[in-house]
């Protein structure tokens, strides 16, 4: 991967979580399927930054 990723990418997951704790509380009080969706893909782009595929 290029050199200004392997910078970056420890700053996208930094961000990544307090954004998916808010989608959380929001899915929570306003359900829909939108909010829902939003909600999986962020745990995904997360998982895999976990899981260091990215």
């Amino acid at each position: 991967m290029d050199k200004w990723w392997w910078k970056v990418r420890f700053t996208v997951r930094g961000i990544l979580f307090p954004l998916i704790c808010i989608q959380f509380v929001r899915t929570l009080i306003i359900p829909n399927p939108l909010d829902v969706f939003i909600l999986f893909a962020l745990f995904l782009i997360y998982l895999g930054f976990l899981l260091n595929i990215y």
